[in-house]
């Protein structure tokens, strides 16, 4: 009842159906655009270019709903191609951070974000650094850019997620690590529609990012239980109504500050809603070969996204 109450009381609802039947259609050509050609550059082997490829374009249909949603609510102007290249360069950081052993990784990152130099080790690591690099010459941050210490921060906290495997983990913690990871991961996505973005819109982002993640918690808890990894909805931390009702006080600033709550949260309650059926979904076969999604915007939308993980054809650069 709570989640149907959330869902009535939403607005932004027709909008949401533009964004699937017309603006959609510019993230598929954005990503052949400007992410597709760095894969065919950095992934020789087919099979894997094929995976990396799936896994990147449904990152960046589902990204690109978050991130067209802000824009529509603050008024900005929505950049396709800078939204699947962030989208695209967050999926694969995660995947290294999550799945990488190479010695020195995590300070050479810590560089990266720091304005120095980076040298990859690895196709992947290769294409991490194309995809940075294409995001700023295509939108440079000056050096005093809020986003640049907002970076370093969410760095510390994806670090520290790697402690979520240990099933013993308080819960204070997790959720410490939850907010970090979504409420920063969401401040850095959204500052590449608005650079020098301020502190007041920075806390509130930083909300909807923990709701976000929350609910991503939610809808990835089959996968995350066969994993053995400790997050908030393995923890039972917060119930459906408990998420219902984060979703309503969010819209209330988000009217506050931009003076609409249109789409974003029709999205939120829309996500709240498939985290209804995310229990019933079996976690994904890792043996199992992955399918290219069919490159429609529902399709991609609610498809997996996956994981890339580092492994013997995506192997070291020679």
């Amino acid at each position: 009842m709570a989640v149907l109450r959330c869902a009535v009381a939403a607005r932004g609802w027709g909008s949401l159906v533009r964004f699937l039947c017309v603006d959609s259609r510019q993230l598929v050509p954005a990503y052949d655009r400007a992410v597709l050609p760095l894969v065919e550059r950095t992934v020789p082997d087919a099979e894997e270019r094929r995976r990396i490829h799936a896994t990147l374009l449904s990152t960046g249909v589902k990204v690109g709903f978050a991130l067209w949603g802000y824009a529509s609510m603050a008024r900005v102007p929505f950049d396709a191609e800078l939204t699947v290249l962030g989208s695209s360069f967050t999926r694969l950081y995660d995947d290294l951070v999550d799945h990488g052993d190479r010695a020195g990784l995590d300070t050479d990152l810590a560089s990266l974000f720091a304005g120095e130099p980076f040298a990859p080790h690895s196709r992947l690591e290769e294409l991490l650094l194309l995809l940075h690099d294409a995001i700023a010459v295509r939108l440079p941050h000056p050096p005093d850019d809020p986003v640049h210490p907002v970076l370093r921060e969410l760095h510390t906290f994806q670090l520290r997620s790697r402690a979520q495997r240990d099933p013993g983990l308080p819960l204070p913690e997790v959720l410490e690590i939850t907010r970090g990871k979504g409420g920063l991961g969401m401040v850095a996505l959204l500052s590449l529609l608005r650079p020098g973005m301020s502190a007041p819109e920075r806390a509130l982002l930083t909300e909807l990012g923990y709701v976000f993640q929350l609910l991503d918690d939610l809808h990835d808890l089959p996968l995350d239980r066969a994993e053995g990894l400790t997050t908030s909805a393995t923890l039972h931390a917060f119930s459906l109504t408990d998420l219902a009702t984060r979703i309503q006080r969010l819209r209330a600033r988000f009217r506050a500050h931009y003076g609409t709550a249109d789409p974003l949260t029709a999205h939120l309650a829309l996500t709240l809603v498939g985290a209804l059926l995310a229990p019933h979904r079996g976690p994904a076969r890792p043996d199992r070969p992955r399918r290219l999604p069919r490159t429609g915007a529902l399709p991609l939308l609610f498809s997996r996204a996956g994981n890339i993980r580092p492994g013997t054809r995506t192997g070291p650069l020679p």
